[in-house]
């Protein structure tokens, strides 16, 4: 049977940190649904990848009140220094850190991190309920054809080269060795590849991504996200030359970038997290 610490005592940051977090979750998780982000979603899309904070996504409108929650439960905003939020951009300035230890030093600091749910923009039918191990809370999981088309979502909002487009390119490049080829170190050189049995990789990934499309699971207008992956995954097609916002890697700027968003830019001349 789980027990739940008060949420009005003093000193919480002297407790375990797991009970801080559990509890934390339990009160955010009744006044609004939680979507999981960061080390969780790694989890369960199979990345070994260490986060100190526990990151999760709410809604843009419900941002500064589930934070004045925490801070009523002496939770306080966690404050990092210039050089972190710069390289991190809108990853951290748009979101609330709220610290869950008694740390402040960027290395040991560890914070709960609300996000807001528009930075990847998913929609109810891509989101299926998740039971917290051991836990009365229920999140929410974005489902796997979600966090891809997220992800490309976000790149074409951002400029290449920017802190954003870096951060989102890394992970797409993460979840492509990972989740989808499924190597055990996160990569693979030439080779190796008969080892490893790349070319079955591949045709596995490749059929796995064909069928999110016969599921239906592309957005209408975003259907070009499988043809980006497949690309990528055979090797056909950098990540850096995703498409992202402004022209296309190579081509010369006329004073104004392209500022759509969003699927609504071309991609039949794809661009360049």
């Amino acid at each position: 049977m789980e027990t739940l610490l008060d949420p009005a005592f003093d000193d919480i940051l002297a407790l375990p940190l797991d009970d801080i977090v559990h509890t934390a979750l339990c009160i955010l998780s009744k006044r609004t649904r939680l979507i999981v982000w960061g080390s969780l979603l790694d989890e369960l899309l199979g990345l070994p990848r260490v986060h100190k904070n526990f990151t999760f996504l709410v809604p843009d409108e419900e941002l500064d009140g589930l934070s004045a929650i925490l801070a009523s439960m002496h939770l306080p905003i966690g404050t990092l220094p210039t050089y972190v939020v710069r390289n991190a951009g809108d990853f951290l300035l748009r979101g609330r850190l709220h610290r869950v230890s008694r740390h402040t030093d960027p290395i040991r600091i560890q914070c709960l991190h609300l996000l807001p749910a528009s930075l990847p923009g998913y929609i109810d039918e891509e989101l299926a309920p998740t039971p917290l191990d051991h836990t009365s809370v229920t999140l929410y999981a974005p489902r796997p054809s979600a966090v891809y088309a997220g992800i490309l979502r976000m790149m074409r909002k951002y400029v290449r080269h920017s802190p954003e487009r870096s951060r989102l390119q890394s992970d797409l490049e993460l979840l492509v060795n990972y989740n989808l080829l499924e190597l055990e170190k996160g990569f693979a050189v030439e080779e190796d590849f008969e080892a490893l049995g790349m070319h079955h990789r591949v045709e596995t990934a490749v059929e796995r991504i064909r069928s999110w499309g016969k599921a239906g699971e592309w957005r209408h207008g975003e259907e070009s996200v499988e043809s980006l992956l497949i690309g990528v995954v055979k090797g056909e097609m950098d990540i850096g030359d995703l498409p992202a916002l402004g022209p296309a890697r190579g081509e010369k700027t006329s004073g104004v970038g392209d500022t759509r968003s969003g699927f609504e830019a071309r991609t039949s001349t794809p661009a360049t997290l």
